[in-house]
């Protein structure tokens, strides 16, 4: 019996380990597509001609990248009806729990060039885990010119800064990710607490 009871100590032991190391490769691969499909969008807008838009809903654990003609707004957008689709995806939750976030966002100042983004909670707007999205909506878009340049749009935006970020956290770990943006080129960094 001490045995058999070693045994079941170790198997549960290791099943916890190994649904530990599969969430945590899970959430890797998420965040591997979000970071190509956003560098996609921004690619894509020089390669058609024409300006891009990556949307995110922060409720709904979801994006999309679409284009962006002239007239383009985020009221205008419609989840069911998008548009001309670049990429699109969901995050997987567990537990009902979504994967933007933290509540206080990422709370650790950026390096240059990114300083100016807003990542806590005294320089962010209502959602410090997503600085351009409206509050009320969850939603907020990316729009990604021909030139290179970038704009924002979804909620009230910091005044002076120079790049907009959201953040995800891994459901089942302590990761947490900032994916930045600048507005003057662009750029896209990915940074990991």
């Amino acid at each position: 019996m001490v045995v058999v009871g070693i045994v079941a100590v170790l198997t549960a032991m290791s099943l916890g380990g190994y649904e530990r190391l599969t969430s945590r490769a899970n959430f890797s691969s998420v965040l591997g597509n979000l970071t190509t499909s956003l560098r996609r969008t921004r690619s894509e807008a020089a390669g058609r001609g024409v300006a891009t838009a990556f949307v995110v809903d922060t409720r709904g654990n979801r994006w999309w990248g679409i284009e962006a003609p002239a007239g383009w707004t985020l009221k205008g957008f419609d989840p069911a009806a998008p548009g001309t689709i670049i990429v699109s995806d969901t995050f997987p939750t567990g537990s009902g729990k979504g994967v933007f976030g933290p509540a206080a966002g990422f709370g650790a100042a950026l390096p240059a060039p990114f300083a100016t983004v807003p990542v806590i909670r005294s320089q962010s707007p209502a959602l410090p885990y997503c600085s351009f999205c409206n509050p009320d909506t969850g939603m907020g878009a990316i729009v990604f010119q021909p030139n290179g340049a970038a704009s924002f749009s979804g909620g009230t935006l910091v005044a002076g800064a120079q790049g907009q970020q959201f953040t995800i956290q891994g459901p089942n770990d302590a990761r947490t990710v900032l994916l930045a943006v600048t507005a003057r080129t662009g750029a896209v960094e990915v940074f990991e607490q």
